[in-house]
């Protein structure tokens, strides 16, 4: 990365932590080359805008030109699910499994995916396929997601499980 895009990224960064994403957009639209790093950020900022469609147009083609970045895929379906259809959401992070197979987080969002179109048995082995990648964050994040709210009996005790077993050692 030049010097150019790195202060850029950096401004474009603070801008994000600040809750200016609009600020973030317009430095990041001064660069005239991009590179993963600028377009991760400007896909952040139009998250934060709720630029679905916009966001997805960066995304979808990423996950052709780098599809070693997990994070593409899970991009481009957070987009998708919002701008289209949870249905091609799901699509997305399927294909996406296909190349990252222990990516909790992927396996995360169809959990949420499947719970939200009331499909539980799915939902609960998705999620628990992400439990046992990353156990910590992802029961930690499970906890408080409404779109698992159903299977939260369950989450619960798999963090009293936890602290047990780690009570006991």
């Amino acid at each position: 990365m030049t010097d150019d895009i790195d202060a850029v990224c950096r401004r474009a960064l603070g801008f994000l932590e600040l809750g200016m994403p609009e600020d973030a957009l317009a430095d990041l639209d001064e660069l005239t080359a991009t590179n993963s790093i600028a377009l991760h950020l400007r896909v952040d900022a139009l998250f934060r805008l709720q630029r679905w469609q916009d966001a997805s147009a960066i995304c979808l083609p990423m996950t052709e030109q780098e599809p070693s970045d997990p994070g593409w895929w899970i991009q481009a379906a957070y987009a998708q699910r919002r701008a289209s259809s949870i249905q091609e959401a799901e699509m997305i992070l399927r294909a996406g499994l296909t190349r990252h197979p222990a990516n909790a987080l992927m396996f995360y969002n169809l959990a949420c995916y499947s719970c939200v179109q009331q499909k539980i048995e799915e939902a609960l082995r998705l999620l628990g396929k992400a439990v046992s990648i990353d156990p910590e964050t992802m029961l930690a994040m499970a906890r408080t997601d409404s779109d698992l709210e159903v299977l939260r009996p369950w989450i619960l005790e798999q963090q009293a499980a936890r602290r047990e077993r780690s009570g006991a050692s």
